[in-house]
């Protein structure tokens, strides 16, 4: 496979990828100065970027409309066995396909690393703008009233209110209430940046950090990693620096292991979550560690068994644990043929095995916490790396930059 030409298709691509990473941000701030912004108004915009980035990456290539094809028609057939239509679930997995496939249309990882630098930059700079200038920026982007006029639960915790009206505009997880974890003396503020809450803030940090770290020719290598990590330190995310640790291990260690084990990873981390929820006697959970995995398993062992194979009609509130989420959306089959899908697909070098490692680890590790694995937000420009990784030619990833004069073509250099 090799990349097509055209500096449009990839302006384009970039422009997508920036978009699904502002949208949001952009939205909340119609919403607070302009118009009321609308749940469906929010949905549309994530259907025309979605849209744009199928037009952008589907070719003469059969295979993603074979991947589209089975998708669709097992989402149908679950609507058809389950008296509900619910289009999110069909969205949530919609959007690791779609940008998968346009990674691999251009199957150039360089063109990840300008867009992985350029989010890094936007993204630094909105936070830092949150951090130093809460004031002005509550005053254009109210986070609380955004998320109202979505329709969505009030995110806004009564304890924010003693740390004043600037607070009370931020999502629920804005403020930290007990001790900040990293850098305390930065208070307990927790920056948001364009994702309008902390948790994606972390998660993209972590994203940065582990592109970079299996990108050793890359451009700007270090700055990208700096990036992700002021990303982590900016949103006081714990889970960022969890993956950041156990990430770098996988890269390379776990990268020796053999696809089944990676396979058979979630399933495993589903039957012992599934044991504790069962077994355990602990009635309160805290937010920590520990408590997340209590938690976890309160949800998992609550779901029916039509819950399990993703044919209940009822949708509970499932979104602090992505696998209680993934089962109740599309089932086991569909979470284990995704998950197949992901492991076994092939890949053109071995550096993109090692940053496949690290997404798994990464995607493990979130579901236990969030169903924030399937946003846009972060999970566009995810995707996209792994299919840029995925496609690209191994001479491609062990490229490295070389010094000016080297790169001087021959026909260039006066004889002697």
């Amino acid at each position: 496979m090799t990349a097509p030409a055209g500096g449009a298709g990839r302006g384009g691509t970039l422009l997508i990828l920036l978009g699904a990473l502002t949208f949001n941000a952009a939205l909340c701030l119609a919403n607070t100065v302009a118009v009321h912004v609308t749940d469906s108004g929010v949905m549309g915009a994530e259907v025309v970027l979605i849209l744009a980035a199928l037009a952008l990456a589907l070719r003469r290539d059969p295979a993603p409309y074979l991947v589209l094809a089975v998708f669709l028609s097992y989402a149908a057939l679950l609507m058809a066995l389950r008296p509900l239509l619910d289009l999110k679930a069909a969205r949530d997995f919609l959007i690791p396909i779609t940008f998968y496939a346009l990674g691999r249309r251009w199957s150039d990882p360089r063109l990840a690393d300008r867009a992985a630098l350029a989010s890094g930059l936007v993204v630094l700079a909105f936070g830092l703008f949150e951090a130093t200038a809460l004031d002005t920026y509550t005053r254009f982007f109210n986070i609380a009233q955004y998320y109202v006029a979505r329709g969505s639960a009030v995110p806004v915790d009564a304890a924010q209110s003693e740390f004043g009206t600037q607070a009370s505009a931020l999502f629920t997880s804005g403020i930290r209430p007990d001790a900040r974890t990293i850098l305390p003396f930065l208070g307990p503020h927790r920056t948001s940046s364009v994702f309008l809450e902390p948790v994606s803030m972390g998660n993209f940090g972590a994203i940065l950090y582990l592109w970079s770290l299996c990108r050793p020719g890359m451009a700007h290598r270090r700055l990208v990693m700096a990036l992700g990590a002021a990303a982590i330190v900016l949103a006081d995310a714990r889970f960022g620096l969890y993956v950041c640790a156990a990430g770098t291990g996988t890269c390379f260690i776990g990268s020796r292991l053999p696809r089944f084990v990676w396979f058979a990873l979630p399933f495993a981390m589903l039957a012992g979550f599934a044991v504790y929820g069962f077994t355990s006697t602990a009635v309160d959970w805290s937010n920590d560690i520990g408590g997340r995995m209590l938690w976890t398993a309160r949800l998992l062992t609550s779901l029916s068994d039509g819950a399990v194979w993703g044919l209940s009609p009822d949708k509970p509130f499932l979104s602090d644990s992505g696998y209680a989420y993934s089962l109740n959306q599309i089932g086991l089959v569909g979470v284990a043929g995704f998950w197949a899908l992901f492991v076994f697909l092939p890949e053109r070098n071995p550096a993109a095995w090692r940053f496949r490692c690290g997404v798994a680890t990464y995607v493990c590790l979130l579901l236990v916490i969030s169903d924030s694995v399937y946003s846009i937000k972060t999970g566009a420009l995810l995707w996209f790396m792994l299919g840029s990784s995925d496609g690209a030619p191994a001479a491609a990833t062990a490229e490295r930059r070389r010094p000016a004069h080297a790169r001087i073509p021959a026909a260039a250099v006066p004889a002697t």
